[in-house]
């Protein structure tokens, strides 16, 4: 009985969230309508001269944008795994944007801060048994800052200085992005083989980041402060850490575009870290080893559309990744699925996914470690129902063989219901 007060206590607490956002978007929202429709007004009877002071004073709230992304998940373990049973995972992000062009000072200007609460359950650890997350929104509860950046675009160019979320712009795939599996969208040949070493949710960290677009060839590249404050030394994530190792990626992308409709997208990206890490190779635990040199392919092509002039139809998507050395749990995967769009008629913006993903352990484990699988292998399927302009449903099936790579756990088969409020 007290497990169900908890879980309710969870959903209890998004619903206040959410009132508490309404409460406050909703004032604002009348109350800016109410003031364009004077100020229209007004303007009418305005001389040439203050009718520009008004403009100009206008301009002033055009610069800001503010958006909150609000995704939570109910979760059921059928079977296997540590034990049968269920949970509820979510997240907030609430964001605040400020473009320098339009508030009139300077082109190619945006300040970005991105403010995030993660509460509920952590269903993987106590239900599952896996090592990566089985929904991106899973993380020990918590409040902070996530990301603060500045990007300064020239021509075709921009650079970002701040604390920026690595799996925003780098190691993604716009079909397997419709997953719910974490896997999916962080590579295991990266994650969990050094933890938080990364900048990817639940804590970022510090960077530099430049991007290059031409017609058909983007490449961009970053470099991130290689590891974060522990959680219970810098809760709200606002400490940076510059002087300890360095995180290294770089991507070249190469779009297929025809009739304005992008047909495919192809990636190849690589990845340096600098730090020391536990060697996995030996039992005792009591040595490291250097992360070294990694590299990874992505490729999302749309191979049958419903017409020329659209991307609705079916989509295919590709993903690989190794990463080899002492300090991989997990040194190679690959990763390949379906997407359709708009299979459903009149469902223009559905999307139906299906995607199988297979992470090798390190064959160098020696006998007698708990990782006494030679793989773990995801099988997700899932489809994306969107309400409107704001709101999503996604009832989702995944069936993990071998969670956690080891023979202690039975297969696991699990749901997740979840559900996406964009405003």
């Amino acid at each position: 009985m007290k497990q169900v007060n908890y879980k309710y206590s969870h959903v209890n607490r998004l619903i206040k969230l959410l009132a508490l956002f309404l409460a406050l978007l909703l004032p604002g929202k009348l109350i800016s309508q109410k003031l364009a429709k004077n100020s229209t007004t007004s303007q009418q009877k305005l001389s040439p001269t203050d009718k520009k002071e008004a403009d100009e004073q206008q301009i002033t709230l055009e610069p800001f944008e503010f958006n909150a992304v609000i995704q939570g998940g109910l979760l059921q373990n059928f079977s296997g795994g540590i034990k049968t049973g269920s949970d509820y995972m979510s997240r907030v992000h609430l964001t605040l944007s400020f473009d320098t062009e339009k508030a009139g000072l300077w082109k190619g200007g945006k300040l970005f801060i991105n403010g995030t609460n993660a509460h509920g359950g952590t269903p993987t650890s106590t239900l599952i048994g896996d090592f990566q997350p089985i929904s991106r929104n899973e993380a020990t509860e918590r409040t902070g800052l996530f990301e603060l950046w500045y990007q300064q675009t020239i021509g075709n160019t921009s650079i970002l200085i701040g604390q920026h979320d690595m799996n925003s712009s780098f190691g993604t795939s716009n079909y397997a992005g419709l997953s719910i599996n974490s896997a999916f969208g962080m590579y295991p040949s990266i994650t969990p083989n050094t933890g938080f070493a990364f900048s990817i949710f639940p804590r970022t960290m510090p960077a530099v980041y430049v991007k290059h677009e031409m017609k058909k060839f983007t490449i961009q590249a970053a470099a991130y402060s290689g590891a974060s404050e522990n959680f219970a030394e810098d809760r709200y994530n606002l400490k940076w850490n510059l002087d300890d190792s360095r995180f290294m990626v770089g991507e070249i992308h190469y779009k297929n575009i025809k009739n304005g409709i992008q047909k495919g997208l192809y990636k190849l990206g690589v990845i340096n870290h600098s730090g020391d890490f536990i060697n996995v190779t030996d039992l005792s635990g009591n040595t490291t080893a250097k992360a070294g040199t990694g590299l990874y392919v992505i490729a999302d092509h749309l191979i049958l559309q419903e017409n020329e002039n659209s991307d609705q139809g079916l989509g295919l998507f590709f993903e690989w990744g190794a990463a080899p050395g002492n300090h991989n749990l997990i040194d190679r995967f690959m990763a390949g699925g379906l997407v359709y769009k708009g299979l459903i008629r009149n469902r223009n913006e559905d999307k139906l996914f299906l995607g199988i993903l297979s992470s090798s352990i390190n064959n160098d484990i020696p006998e007698g470690s708990s990782y006494d699988e030679k793989a773990r292998t995801i099988i997700e399927l899932n489809y994306a129902l969107r309400l409107g302009d704001h709101f999503t449903l996604q009832p989702d099936l995944q069936y993990i063989i071998n969670p956690g790579a080891t023979s202690a756990m039975k297969d696991a088969f699990l749901g997740v219901f979840r559900f996406s409020i964009n405003f």
